[in-house]
C-alpha cells in the first residue's frame, strides 16, 4: 500500500502522518485489496480541509472532511473512510452469500425444506389422462 501525503498551504507534521496510517493498516482488514491511498490536508484562512482518496483493486472511496482543527478533520475523514469500507465489505459478504448459498439466505431455506408448491408437470398429467 503506497501512502502520499500532500500539503497544501500547511506542512504536513509526522503525528498526522502517523495517525493516518494507523487508521490505514486498521482499514486493511476490511480492504485487504488497497493499491494506493492520497491524503491532502489544505488550510484556508480558519478552515482545515483533509481530503482521502482511497483505491482498491474494485473501486475508488473518497472522504472530505472541514474543520477549525486538523486533526479533527482527519478523523473525520478517516471515519467516513471506514463506513464506506464496512459497507462495501458488507456488500460483498452479502453477494458471496447468495451466490453460494449459505444459511440465512432465501435459496437455503429453500433446500433445507421450507414449504413450498409442488412445480406443475404438464407432462404427468397428460400421463395420468392417458392411462386413466
Amino acid at each position: 500500500m503506497k501512502v502520499i501525503f500532500t500539503g497544501r498551504h500547511v506542512e504536513v507534521s509526522d503525528s498526522l502522518r502517523a495517525l493516518a496510517q494507523e487508521r490505514f493498516t486498521k482499514m486493511t482488514t476490511y480492504l485487504d485489496d488497497i493499491i494506493d491511498v492520497h491524503v491532502i490536508f489544505s488550510v484556508e484562512k480558519h478552515r482545515h480541509q483533509a481530503e482521502i482518496t482511497l483505491k482498491t483493486r474494485r473501486g475508488e472511496f473518497i472522504a472530505c472532511a472541514e474543520t477549525d482543527d486538523m486533526y479533527a478533520s482527519l478523523s473525520q475523514a478517516l471515519d467516513k473512510l471506514e463506513a464506506q469500507a464496512h459497507k462495501h465489505a458488507g456488500k460483498q459478504k452479502a453477494g458471496l452469500k447468495a451466490k453460494t448459498g449459505l444459511p440465512g439466505t432465501a435459496e437455503a431455506e429453500t433446500e433445507t425444506g421450507a414449504e413450498t408448491e409442488p412445480e406443475h408437470d404438464p407432462e404427468a398429467e397428460a400421463e395420468s389422462e392417458v392411462e386413466g
